[in-house]
This record gives structure tokens, C-alpha cells and sequence, in this order.
């Protein structure tokens, strides 16, 4: 294991479950000086600060954080800074899964999930960019999707919002790298989080622990784009390199998720 998480300081939204919880972990378990949590579920924040504080003593700051606003947004990141002078790392990890028909589709609910999944990480990560530029350093992470890279019917609103967060990462790495910043967006497939809540995990997916461990070993190398699993890079590789291939997968996705929401009401 690499010193790269030592003694640094990092910010982590979307932090009291899930992804953002196994990040906030891994963080500590490699030498994180500290890591100040960010969440909007208050009751969730004081439960998994207070469990890791116990194991990890004056290292967790929890801050009540919703990152559709930007003064709360800022409270988090300048609390990480205020604490040893520096901000290391930034990790704008909330958002939310959207998958409907588009029907479905209200014009309230392409703002929500705009502010969400998109103003939420403009939020972290152009509030962190002026504080990293001044001390010449400091890694800002973002949480796109695989929604995000390639088309996925019933997910029009989602894959809006991610490809958006995936292309501004890729352009502020070009733009800010020679400052010594770095960026990086990690891409997931099919991980099991409470998005799956109620349901069936598909067979592919992996873990909270294994998307960790393969996230926090590609920001060593300094991965600008992470996907993971194995399923979701082949995926890609259709993608890319195979599109008829692809275009039949998504259109027989369609028709199963068509299907469902005819008969069931969901998408799986």
C-alpha cells in the first residue's frame, strides 16, 4: 500500500452510506489525517461519524451537507481546509439513480436530479479548485457512472447529469494539471448499494469493498477515468469498438425494461 492517502486531509459528500461510506473507510484505514463527512441524512451522518470516530479517534468530522447548496457545500470544504491548513482531496460523491420511462418525466424532476447528481459536483468541485490552485496540489474525485458513458434506455435524466460530470473531470484535467492538480471520475457499473434495495443484485456486480479497493488502487496511478467491473468495461469496449454489438444489447435491454414497466410497474 502507497503513503498517497497519508497524513492528508480529504472532504467526502454523499458520505454516510454506500460508496461514499467505504471511501470515507478506506480513507482512514490508509493513514487519512482526517476526513470531514458530508451528508444531508442527518440521523445516517451521526451514526457512521460516531462508529468510526471510536476506531479512528479526532480523525471524522461530520457536516450536515446538502450539496444542492452551495453554502453548505462550502461549510464542508473550508471546515477540511481550516483543520490543518490544506485540502488534499476532495471526493464529490452524492447523487442519485434515476430510471423511468419518460412519461414518467416531469420537468420538476430533470431540475432535482440536475442539482443533484450535477450542481452538486460543480458545488465541490469549483469551491475546491481555487483552495488547491493556491497551495499547488490536491486531487478532486468525482462519482460519474457508466450511465454516463454509454447510452442506457429508461436513464435519458441520469446519463444527462453523468456524462456531464465525466467531461467537465476529463476538460479540467487538461486545463488545471500543469498547476498540480489532479482529477479523476470512476465510473460504476452494477455495485451493491441500497440502490438495489428491495431487489435482486444483478450477477455482475461487486461489492461496496471491491469498487473501493479498485477505485483507491487507480487514484494511485493517477487514473483520469476509472470503470469498474469487468462487465461494465466490457460494456465500454462495445462501446467504442463494437457498436452493432452494442446497439443490440441496449435495444433488448429496452425491451425487457418496456416489458417490465408494462407488467410490473418497475424496470427489473
Amino acid at each position: 500500500m502507497s503513503e498517497y492517502f497519508e497524513n492528508k486531509v480529504a472532504a467526502v459528500t454523499g458520505a454516510a452510506s454506500g460508496l461514499g461510506l467505504g471511501i470515507t473507510e478506506e480513507l482512514l484505514k490508509r493513514g487519512a489525517d482526517a476526513v470531514f463527512m458530508g451528508d444531508f441524512n442527518e440521523e445516517g451522518l451521526k451514526r457512521e461519524s460516531e462508529r468510526l470516530n471510536i476506531q479512528y479517534p479526532d480523525k471524522v468530522f461530520p457536516v450536515l451537507t446538502d450539496v444542492t447548496k452551495l453554502d453548505q457545500v462550502e461549510k464542508l470544504i473550508f471546515s477540511a481546509k481550516k483543520h490543518a491548513g490544506h485540502l488534499d482531496f476532495m471526493f464529490n460523491n452524492a447523487g442519485k439513480g434515476l430510471t423511468l420511462p419518460t412519461e414518467q418525466i416531469t420537468f420538476d424532476i430533470w431540475k432535482y436530479v440536475i442539482d443533484l447528481n450535477l450542481m452538486g459536483v460543480i458545488h465541490g468541485t469549483y469551491t475546491a479548485i481555487p483552495i488547491m490552485r493556491e497551495q499547488k496540489f490536491g486531487h478532486i474525485i468525482n462519482t460519474g457512472s457508466m450511465g454516463g458513458k454509454v447510452p442506457v434506455p429508461y436513464q435519458a435524466v441520469y446519463a444527462a447529469t453523468k456524462s456531464a460530470v465525466i467531461s467537465m473531470t476529463e476538460c479540467l484535467q487538461y486545463e488545471l494539471e500543469n498547476e498540480g492538480l489532479q482529477f479523476s471520475v470512476f465510473c460504476p457499473g452494477n455495485v451493491r448499494t441500497s440502490i438495489f434495495a428491495g431487489m435482486t443484485p444483478p450477477a455482475d456486480s461487486i461489492s461496496v469493498e471491491e469498487a473501493v479497493e479498485y477505485i483507491f488502487a487507480e487514484l494511485e496511478k493517477g487514473s483520469l477515468v476509472i470503470i469498474f467491473p469487468e462487465a461494465a468495461r466490457s460494456v465500454d469496449y462495445l462501446y467504442r469498438e463494437k457498436r452493432e454489438d452494442f446497439d443490440k444489447l441496449m435495444k433488448k435491454l429496452a425491451d425487457e425494461r418496456r416489458e417490465n414497466y408494462r407488467t410490473k410497474g418497475t424496470y427489473c
